[in-house]
This record gives structure tokens, sequence and C-alpha cells, in this order.
């Protein structure tokens, strides 16, 4: 909360409103001057953080049955923790800690210095450069935040492709639209090794496709992922929880680790960093530890989203999951400048696709890149909750007009073999 989904947002939307002010003369209107405010966007930032986590801060110390207690803590017995030398205990455990950004040894970078998703929104000013390490969700974010603030960002990405657990077509989509808009992105990059230059400059050179390349910047912001937070801290051992520093706590279906009457949820798992996943596996946490459950956790119905401009937004299988299941598919798409409602708003980037079984009509997947994306996805989601989860009620559904929505059911109508299914764009003019 304090670092993560809403900061990022804020300045989300703090860079979509650049963007769209730049983007004047398009809508008939010219804004001349324009100046980015760094302390300003910051001051929002701050503002909206401090009212969300209050808010949530007031209803915990507000509950009579909770009892907050702020401080570290670690495990010294079964049923026993210290919580900075205070001793408490519990029947009952669940350990929901969180992550911390990963920082990859390549030599140099600490010497140079780095910034990480914790405190790369709380720079002092504006660094004329930055290269951002890592073209993962984060990474993909930060570089276009931070590009329409005005700053020269380059990415270095270490696969073939940006955002590589997403579907092929969205994420070289994706690729192309920010390179576009000014991004520079360097795929199949590994950084070798980091220098620290005058007047708080460094200098990264990294393996470009097997060819060494040096990049200056003012600013390093390390996008490398997270592992699990605190987890050789925590006293594991005391209590028998069996766990990787780097890949979480060992749990089994129902959220049960290794050791009686302690569960584990959310991001400490290794599994989805989601904050909507660690709400869904903490209700399911306390319902098996207080009314004894089995309930278990499912994570092909998880969605997921990537918050730049167009969304990426997803749920289920990918069209290349599918296929290396031995599925056969049926896969539709429409691109999103042949609905409506998107030309008349100036948001006509991206496409919506479904991923179908050819021969049962069961949803295995949705996938978005659009203006909104994520705020499409609930029906898909949706279906997938459904017994059957076949896309019939998706054919049947009637959309207001003009809406985003209409993309969403136009790509269910264009349903077709994969065999026959063009590229993303290729097909779908109009």
């Amino acid at each position: 909360m304090n670092v993560g989904c809403i900061p990022t947002k804020t300045q989300v939307g703090s860079a979509k409103a650049i963007q769209i002010a730049r983007r004047g003369e398009e809508f008939g209107f010219h804004i001349s001057g324009l100046e980015v405010d760094w302390p300003r966007i910051r001051a929002r930032k701050d503002a909206i953080v401090s009212s969300i986590v209050k808010g949530i801060e007031r209803s915990l110390e507000q509950n009579p049955r909770i009892d907050l207690f702020r401080g570290t803590a670690r495990f010294v017995g079964p049923g026993r923790l210290s919580v900075d030398g205070r001793d408490i205990e519990a029947e009952k455990v669940i350990v929901a800690s969180g992550v911390v950004p990963v920082v990859p040894d390549i030599p140099g970078l600490a010497e140079a210095g780095f910034k990480t998703n914790e405190t790369v929104m709380d720079m002092e000013k504006l660094p004329r450069s930055m290269l951002v390490i890592g073209g993962g969700p984060e990474g993909m974010e930060f570089s276009q935040i931070f590009h329409r603030f005005g700053v020269k960002v380059t990415v270095l990405q270490r696969r073939d492709r940006v955002l590589p657990r997403e579907d092929e077509e969205i994420s070289r989509e994706l690729e192309a639209i920010l390179r576009e808009e000014g991004i520079d992105i360097r795929t199949r990059a590994t950084p070798k090794r980091v220098e620290k230059l005058a007047g708080d400059r460094s200098a990264v050179i990294a393996d470009i496709a097997g060819k060494e390349m040096r990049f200056e910047c003012d600013r390093i912001l390390v996008a490398a992922g997270r592992r699990p937070h605190q987890l050789a801290e925590m006293g594991l051992d005391a209590v028998g929880v069996e766990g990787d520093p780097l890949r979480g706590i060992a749990i089994d279906e129902t959220l049960r680790t290794t050791a009686p009457n302690v569960w584990a949820v959310g991001d400490v798992m290794g599994r989805m960093q989601y904050t909507h996943f660690a709400v869904y596996t903490a209700g399911i946490a306390v319902a098996n530890a207080l009314k004894g459950g089995d309930r278990t956790y499912d994570t092909l119905r998880i969605p997921g989203a990537v918050f730049t401009d167009p969304e990426v937004a997803s749920v289920g299988l990918t069209e290349q999951e599918a296929l290396a299941r031995g599925r056969k598919i049926k896969v539709g798409k429409q691109a999103m400048k042949a609905v409506g409602r998107a030309r008349a708003m100036g948001e006509t980037a991206g496409f919506v696709k479904f991923v179908v079984d050819a021969q049962t009509d069961e949803l295995l997947g949705m996938h978005v890149l659009a203006h909104l994306g994520a705020d499409l996805l609930p029906q898909g989601i949706l279906l997938l909750h459904t017994a059957e989860r076949s896309i019939a009620p998706l054919t049947h559904c009637i959309c207001v007009h003009p809406t985003l929505s209409e993309g969403v059911k136009a790509a269910v109508t264009n349903l077709k073999p994969v065999e026959a299914v063009l590229t993303a764009t290729g097909d779908l003019e109009g």
C-alpha cells in the first residue's frame, strides 16, 4: 500500500494527464508552456497514499477484535512469536509478510547507487536520463511514467521480449507502442558491470545479443522482480516451516505450511504477486484456520494487469500455454481502432483477445491491451467462475453503445480456428 499499487497508479494518472495535454491538438485545444512539477506530483501521491493508509489503520485500531502490534515478528517456538522483544502466543498463525525488491548481483551496482520501486517515487528531483534494469510489470510501468515526465529512458530486458509471462502478441504489441512513444527498449540484454561516473552519473555495460554496449545515465532503476520478505529473519526453523528465500514458503493447496497451525498467504507464497491474490488467499486461510476447513486456492482464475498505457490485462491461459497443453483452440480478436468509443476517446491502441477450446467452447483465457483494459477483463473472469466456463453467454451479451466493452463482444464473434488467425491486427481492419 505504501510503495506498491496505489502510489504507482497515482503517478500513472499524472503521467496520463500530461500525455493528454501534449496531445491537445488532437482534441481541439492547445496548451503552451507545459511544465512537469515533480514536487507536486510527489505531494499528490503522498496525500492519496496517506489518506488510504490512515483509513485502513483506523479500521484496524477501532476493531475491538484486533490487537495491532507494530514491529518485526519472528517465531521462537510453536505458537509463540516475538515482536521486537514482546512475546505473543497464538494457536493459529498466518504469515503475510510480503516481498522486497530483488537486486541482481552486478559488479559496481551498489557502488554506483540505484533506485527500486520502493525509492524511485521519492527522488528529490527528476533525472535527465534513467536506465531501467528489467522488462517486467514494474519496469514497463515506471519506464513509461518517467518518459512522460520528460526523462530519457532506456530499458534493458534479459528475455527476448518485455512482459514474457503475458500472451506473446500482447507483449510484442505493447513493446512496439512504447518504442514508438520514444522509450529505448533493448531485449536480450544482460548487464555485466556498472561504473560510477563524475557528477553522480553511472555507466551500465551490457551484453546486447552478444555485443557489448555502454549506456550512461543519471539514475539506475532496478526492476528485476521481487522476493519474499525477511524469510531468513523470521525464525521459520523454530516451528518447522520450510521455505526458500527466493521462492517463498512451502504450502499445500489449502495454504497450510509444513508446520502445524501455520498458513501462508499472498506474495510470501512465491506464486502471484498481486494484492487481490493476497486478499483472496487470506480469505481461504482464515476460513481454514478458524473453521478447520480444507478450502483450496486456484491460480487459473486469478486476473492480472500491468498499468501501462494502454493497459495489459489477462486471466487464464495464453495462446502459447493452451497449445503447449495440447488443446485445440479458437482465437478471437478485435482491434480497438475498430471500436467506436475508443475512436471517439482517441484511445485506439491495442486489441482484445480470447482463447477458447475449439471443441467445447470453454473459455481458456482472455487477454486485453487497451485503454482501461483491466476494467474490460471482468466479463472473462466471470465466465471462468461458471460451471461450464462457456463463451456462449458473451455471444448473447447486449453491450451499451458506444462503450469500450463492445470490443469484448466483437472479439468473441471473431473466433476462428487458430491456424486461420492472422496477426493481432492483420485481419482486423475496419
